[in-house]
């Protein structure tokens, strides 16, 4: 591929739909939590098909990974360098949000998911590593898929081409053939369902997605306004479909829509750079707090609301309507004063000193 300069650019459309993923994430997790834990389903299940969110997240990291670091294919020098930017990304902020909630859960051991807090399975959950229960952190199952699909990507850098293209090639046909369930492994292999899942399918969308916008983006630039109406047609409609009890399946519906979206709004941006309001762009920046904080704060207060028996007063919208509110303003607040701090601190004094970066855009 072609060194291009249009990675340098802001692609603030995409930060928007990742702060309205972000959001759509909350509301599916109020949905689950108020049924849980309060006997009441907020907003007649319309959220129920929130976890969309998520197919859009995943769509995105296989397209950022190509449109921004296309550059480092083939490059072993890089990968070193690759590795620590996404380590520094991903880790130091789960784990203070994870640690936070592990001493919740030692302190109201009422509020875990699970009970079993050994030392093996904190190591695993800190380190994102494959399991069969959930991590301390419930979200941390998304970050799993993350981490295995940076691997993948490292072997893009790590090996030229002739030799990378056919190891991913078999990867990609096992998954595709467990996809389509002509391959099946064990119920206890959850190694195997993280490298081979279903879900990695959507890492590809992205990265289809990216070599689409980087080699034709002057043709389909000429029809970006009418894919993006069509993605966001499509959408909708799937989320009523599903609030209806008609499944539309995910990978091939939503992923699609996705990697369609993105595709849209990425030519929106590159031609049009449309203005847009400032706190729609920052909720998209702070979309891996809000990420992360929520299912903590939404489970706490929930279980204080069960055990304070005061389920009667979280009626079916104005009290799950608050309780998102909520979630959202604190991963905002999280973000500004720990994520964004901290991200800067390790970039500037771990990645720039060590490696020197040439500009690429955000890790």
């Amino acid at each position: 591929m072609t060194q291009s300069s249009t990675p340098h650019k802001k692609l603030n459309l995409l930060q928007v739909y990742r702060g309205i993923a972000a959001v759509f994430v909350v509301m599916v997790h109020i949905t689950i939590k108020s049924a849980n834990n309060l006997n009441q389903v907020p907003f007649f299940n319309l959220f129920g098909a929130g976890w969309t969110g998520v197919d859009y997240f995943f769509v995105l990291s296989g397209f950022i990974m190509v449109y921004v670091h296309r550059s480092a294919i083939g490059k072993k020098d890089q990968l070193k360098s690759f590795l620590v930017k996404r380590a520094v990304r991903i880790y130091p902020i789960y784990w203070i949000v994870t640690l936070t909630a592990l001493c919740l859960f030692l302190v109201i051991p009422g509020f875990a998911h699970n009970q079993d807090l050994s030392l093996g399975y904190v190591i695993r959950s800190l380190l994102l590593i494959p399991q069969n229960d959930k991590a301390i952190l419930e979200v941390a199952g998304t970050l799993t898929y993350e981490i295995n699909f940076y691997l993948l990507f490292s072997i893009a850098i790590w090996l030229k081409p002739k030799h990378s293209v056919p190891i991913l090639s078999a990867w990609l046909l096992v998954t595709i053939l467990h996809y389509r369930k002509i391959v099946t492994f064990p119920h206890d292999s959850f190694l195997l369902e993280a490298v081979f899942g279903n879900m990695n399918l959507e890492f590809v969308y992205g990265c289809l997605a990216a070599y689409i916008v980087i080699k034709y983006n002057n043709n389909i630039g000429k029809y970006r306004w009418i894919l993006f109406g069509i993605a966001n047609l499509g959408y909708i409609l799937g989320m009523l479909a599903v609030w209806g009890n008609i499944w539309v399946g995910r990978i091939h519906s939503f992923g699609v829509l996705a990697a369609l979206l993105i595709i849209a709004a990425t030519s929106i941006d590159l031609k049009d750079s449309p203005k847009i309001p400032y706190l729609l762009i920052f909720l998209g920046e702070a979309s891996y707090s809000i990420y992360l904080t929520h299912m903590p704060v939404i489970t706490a207060i929930t279980k204080i609301m069960q055990n304070a028996n005061l389920e009667k007063y979280f009626d079916g919208f104005f009290a799950p309507a608050l309780l998102a509110v909520f979630a959202v303003v604190f991963g905002c607040i999280f973000y500004s004063l720990i994520e964004k701090p901290l991200t800067v601190f390790l970039r500037k004094n771990i990645v720039e000193k060590k490696f020197f970066p040439k500009a690429e855009g955000r890790i």
